[in-house]
């Protein structure tokens, strides 16, 4: 951790809050509302918009006069990964968390209320997180290829307004009687080489070891390494397919002879006729191919202040 990171950003005044008005099962738009008059409160200037267009135009306007103090995600961590990838990476970025699973919130412990919000943009306290591309766009948590995409793909194809857990649940009963469990080609990235590591037929990568439900995947993944950590799943068929669902979900998948699991600093996912798809953080993110590499560069995200012990 480092506050030297947010060192030019500290005496700025002007805070930008990109709300997703759909995030989580109800309305995020008056919560958002809400921490707009608290950090009113405390003399800071402050702009809400539900558009990632004006947000950007907004923040690239006060970065460049040098105003901009930080940028606030309200929403979930789809929210956080849509305005990532609309501002430089040197800016702080603020979680307010909105959304249904709220990943990076649970990693950091990040406040839900308000003031203590407040609080933290005032202490302006920096930790810093490597930063992936999937097929050009930056992600901050994970990525993942096969059942568990399908899943999301199925929710946000459906999705009608708010997501709630319920959806997710149809969303995994559907995928199991449908999802047929395509072959994934895989490439590892080592030192600016691509090798074959062969096939698998469901795959995870991890930033920060967080993953929905609580549950815990490759939970020793480390955010600050310049490495992705990479688990896979053997078994193409329904039945197989099946049992290893049953054994994520129940946290038994790394005594699995059908595992294996590897760091890289890239990788690459293909199927035949591009068959099956991709999520990040929580969102679909398309069909494959796949290529994940290490952008060179790492966000920086305002959490509390470390409490001293004694």
């Amino acid at each position: 951790m480092s506050n030297l990171a947010a060192e030019r950003f500290t005496q700025a005044s002007r805070i930008v809050i990109a709300a997703n008005p759909k995030s989580g099962a109800s309305s995020g738009l008056s919560k958002a509302q809400e921490l707009k008059k608290t950090l009113e409160s405390h003399h800071w200037q402050v702009d809400l918009t539900t558009d990632l267009d004006q947000m950007q135009s907004l923040v690239s306007r006060y970065e460049a006069d040098g105003t901009l103090r930080t940028v606030v995600s309200a929403g979930g961590d789809g929210t956080a990964a849509a305005v990532l990838n609309r501002i430089s990476a040197d800016i702080p970025l603020t979680i307010f968390p909105l959304g249904s699973e709220n990943l990076l919130a649970q990693h950091y412990q990040l406040p839900r209320n308000p003031e203590s919000m407040a609080a933290m943009v005032s202490g302006m306290f920096v930790d810093e997180l490597d930063l992936f591309r999937a097929n050009g766009k930056l992600f901050l948590i994970m990525v993942s290829v096969g059942f568990d995409a399908q899943v999301v793909q199925c929710v946000h194809e459906n999705r009608k307004s708010h997501i709630t857990r319920w959806a997710y649940r149809f969303g995994i009963l559907r995928a199991i009687w449908t999802y047929r469990w395509p072959t994934l080609h895989i490439e590892l990235k080592r030192q600016d080489c691509w090798e074959s590591l062969g096939t698998c037929h469901w795959l995870f990568g991890f930033n920060l070891p967080k993953y929905a439900a609580g549950i815990q995947i490759i939970d020793d993944a480390i955010a600050d390494d310049g490495l992705i950590d990479v688990g896979m799943l053997t078994g193409g068929n329904a039945l197989i397919g099946f049992w290893n669902y049953l054994m994520v979900a129940m946290g038994r998948h790394r005594r699995s002879h059908r595992w294996k699991e590897i760091r890289v600093s890239g990788l690459r996912v293909s199927s035949p006729a591009g068959q099956g798809g991709y999520q990040l953080d929580g969102d679909y993110g398309g069909p494959l191919p796949l290529e994940i590499t290490y952008s060179g560069t790492k966000a920086k995200l305002l959490v509390p202040r470390p409490q001293l012990r004694f």
